[in-house]
């Protein structure tokens, strides 16, 4: 492999484009490419992009350029931001190939074949797939089970940059699983643009759970975001039973004032949400909760950020993502009167992330003495061994024979920030 072509591979955004990166490299691994850390000399290197913000999709530029002076002789922009904005962003940072969602997925073909910019590779052109099989993760691997979204938020721009709610079949999705756990992967992520809309047959996101937790060898599932109204209780219920769903719920709120809710074009109220949210914890007594905000919607009050900070404070988060609203051209919200200025949604945004820090730090305190199960994801020099427990805190422990890839449980002695600290 030392004389074969090298890609590298920047993903920008949310778990389904990493599983989509994933995807992309093993379709490059197939052609005879050899990957390589982004930012290292390559022949060709992938930005995966994201549109969801404008700080996004500068990012995605940036990073564009900045691998193109790093080395990389040719770069290719690919994914959501190439759906909304790709001749400007091809104009703007050079890029050699811009590609949408489905041409992303057909790198191999776009650069070698008949009309490509490159030389045909020294191995076949591999078959076009939709496999999620990672071949550069270490401990994690993410899967992906669905694509597309058609809950049309007044802010969001991915439906149209991810198109209509589709579903993989239950059968491939468990093919990619077994792949996984044969290549010696104990954890998962079953990820999607909208998770809780997993439907293929009489299948939905439990009978995918149910079938993915039945493959041996894999021990630990997550899933991503999923949103309130779709499948959340039936999923709490069986994160409650399972022995393998680790028990964190990421489970967006956007705004705890049902106006700004309602401008947004969300699909609950504050108290519908609460009840979720109480329920969850009810069931599964030690769970992580996790959530995104957003501040600074148009029209948003001082009344009725107060109304979000009283409901981010009540409720026992232990994992706050906050953005500040970013227009995005042809969505509703982008055209609604009352923007809020930049100075107010940054200050209002510093409020929460000081909540969610305190949150989050006591919800670590919290398990101190306690039993917490983690897999090693790095383990040091040193004897130091990082990972990630069920609740999604981050662990340090001490352990002389730590390899990466185990399964251990200890009791945390200490906390560094949110950090469990302790012996294995």
């Amino acid at each position: 492999m030392q004389n074969a072509p090298t890609v590298s591979f920047k993903t920008v955004g949310c778990r389904l484009n990493q599983a989509e990166t994933a995807q992309i490299a093993s379709q490059f691994v197939a052609a005879g490419y050899r990957v390589v850390e982004a930012g290292q000399a390559c022949d060709v290197a992938v930005v995966n992009s994201c549109t969801i913000t404008h700080g996004a999709e500068r990012d995605c530029a940036r990073w564009a350029r900045r691998l193109r002076r790093q080395g990389a002789r040719h770069v290719i922009l690919a994914g959501c931001a190439v759906v909304q904005d790709g001749d400007r962003l091809q104009q703007e940072t050079g890029v050699d190939l811009i590609a949408d969602q489905t041409a992303k997925f057909n790198l191999i073909e776009l650069l070698h074949g008949p009309n490509g910019i490159l030389p045909a590779p020294t191995a076949p052109l591999p078959a076009s797939d939709h496999s999620g099989a990672p071949v550069f993760a270490a401990t994690r691997a993410l899967v992906k089970a669905q694509d597309g979204c058609n809950f049309r938020c007044s802010y969001c721009i991915v439906p149209d940059a991810r198109g209509l709610p589709r579903s993989r079949p239950l059968p491939d999705v468990l093919d990619d699983v077994r792949r996984l756990a044969d290549e010696g992967f104990r954890e998962i992520v079953i990820t999607g643009a909208n998770i809780g809309c997993y439907r293929e047959g009489k299948h939905d996101l439990v009978s995918l759970l149910e079938a993915a937790e039945s493959v041996e060898g894999i021990e630990r599932i997550r899933i991503s975001s999923i949103e309130s109204t779709t499948v959340e209780r039936d999923v709490i219920d069986f994160m409650a039973a399972s022995a393998k769903l680790c028990h964190f719920l990421h489970l967006p709120l956007q705004s705890g004032d049902n106006d700004t809710l309602r401008r947004m074009g969300r699909r609950y109220t504050t108290e519908q949400y609460r009840d979720v949210a109480r329920y969850a914890v009810d069931r599964v007594p030690d769970l992580g909760l996790g959530t995104d905000v957003i501040v600074g919607f148009p029209g948003e009050t001082d009344s009725a950020f107060e109304n979000t900070l009283a409901c981010v404070r009540d409720l026992p988060f232990s994992n706050l993502h906050v953005f500040s609203y970013s227009q995005r051209r042809g969505t509703p919200a982008a055209g609604m009167p009352n923007q809020v200025v930049p100075e107010v949604k940054k200050v209002r945004s510093a409020a929460l992330i000081a909540l969610g820090k305190a949150k989050r730090i006591a919800f670590a305190e919290a398990f101190i003495g306690r039993e917490v199960n983690t897999l090693l994801e790095r383990v040091a020099d040193d004897g130091s061994a990082s990972g990630w427990s069920g609740q999604y805190l981050p662990i340090r422990i001490t352990k002389a024979d730590a390899q990466e890839n185990d399964i251990v449980t200890f009791r945390p002695t200490s906390t560094d920030g949110d950090i469990l600290v302790g012996m294995g």
